[in-house]
């Protein structure tokens, strides 16, 4: 079973007048937009959040492995978070 819930929003005119030009373009609802945006965006975190572990093949470090491939996750900057 898909819950939903509601939230308050607070975001500039200017950005609601766009976003509701997409949805009526789109035929749906502004709300409906808001949730499909809210939820591609909760995907792209929770892809940056997935452990990452790192091999390399080859005889040389970690250190080597990073500066060869920049999709390494020694390649990735340190989150704090």
């Amino acid at each position: 079973m898909r819950l939903s819930r509601r939230a308050t929003l607070v975001a500039n005119d200017d950005d609601l007048r766009v976003l509701t030009s997409e949805a009526k373009r789109r035929k749906t609802s502004l709300g409906r937009l808001l949730g499909e945006l809210v939820g591609e965006r909760a995907t792209e975190i929770r892809r940056r959040r997935r452990p990452r572990v790192g091999t390399f093949s080859g005889n040389y470090g970690l250190a080597q492995g990073s500066v060869d491939s920049e999709d390494a996750p020694a390649g990735e900057p340190f989150r704090s978070e």
